[in-house]
């Protein structure tokens, strides 16, 4: 399970992962969560100007800001163990590691990841409490399961040993060029879209049918080439597999192509090519994701 994932209990449950270690924050010992906050809100900067000589003033854009966690729990126990439990703490919320704290809610599940503030403990007392203050530079939270659908494939056919006996089908295309993602949340999805090729494909591409928004790389794929691109911010990127080696071939994306994500309400994706489609297959892989918890 992932951390403070523990059934019993109620409310919110709350867990830290780095570097395979965990620490949770729940209902039960022997970090009883008291309180957390940062985790409904959704902070914005929003940019204006004044127009001269006009009233009010006009909106220019508006960014999200970094959001901050801040988690307060109560321990119990002997000196020795208070010592031993801060010890632990201190040495799992390093300075500049970064760490993914999941959330727990009533059957969902979310993921955010943090850079810690501030980590202090009460010094006296059999129970004591400890704060934590967790930075978060991305302030979405993300799903803890990723969401993929897959487009049309071509379906390997030939069963070993093979007899050769008149005409017989070695592969055949199974699904659909099109692929719908439904986003229920208000953001954005970033997106990973893998073109696979079983013979030679000109030119791959994608295109979003409602908005008709696309792109396509300027490739030639040949049996067993892979291409991934990735949309996500910060991660727009194209590779391209053929065997063992992976190249980077951002270059090869044409002029004006966007960058497709899945955006809230419905999507319908359809792959093209210009040569080549019907030896293509593709999936398209994303993430849900939220402002708040």
């Amino acid at each position: 399970r992932r951390p403070g994932a523990a059934e019993g209990g109620e409310g919110v449950r709350l867990g830290c992962e780095r570097a395979g270690q965990q620490v949770a924050f729940a209902y039960d010992w022997p970090l009883w969560l008291e309180s957390v906050d940062g985790l409904e809100e959704s902070l914005q900067s929003v940019s204006t100007r004044k127009p001269t000589g006009a009233d009010g003033e006009q909106y220019t854009g508006s960014t999200a800001d970094k959001r901050n966690i801040l988690i307060t729990a109560a321990f119990r126990g002997t000196p020795e163990e208070h010592q031993a439990l801060r010890d632990q703490l201190y040495a799992f919320f390093q300075p500049r590691e970064a760490g993914t704290l999941y959330l727990y809610d009533h059957g969902t599940a979310k993921r955010i990841t943090y850079y810690p503030e501030r980590c202090s403990f009460g010094t006296a007392g059999r129970l004591r409490r400890m704060t934590v203050s967790l930075i978060c530079p991305d302030p979405i939270f993300y799903g803890t399961e990723d969401e993929t659908v897959d487009m049309a494939e071509v379906v390997g056919l030939l069963e070993w040993p093979v007899e050769l006996t008149g005409s017989f089908e070695v592969g055949r295309r199974t699904g659909t060029l099109m692929a719908s993602i439904t986003n229920l949340s208000s953001v954005a999805r970033g997106l990973t879209i893998r073109f696979e090729a079983a013979g030679e494909v000109v030119n791959p591409g994608m295109v979003e049918v409602t908005r008709q928004e696309s792109f396509a790389i300027r490739a030639t794929m040949h049996a067993g080439d892979v291409i991934t691109v990735t949309t996500g911010e910060g991660e727009k990127r194209v590779y391209l597999t053929r065997g063992v080696t992976t190249t980077n071939i951002n270059h090869l994306w044409t002029f004006g192509g966007t960058w497709l994500q899945a955006r809230p309400g419905e999507n319908v994706f359809r792959y093209t090519a210009e040569e080549g489609s019907s030896a293509l297959s593709a999936s398209i892989t994303s993430t849900p994701a939220f402002w708040g918890a």
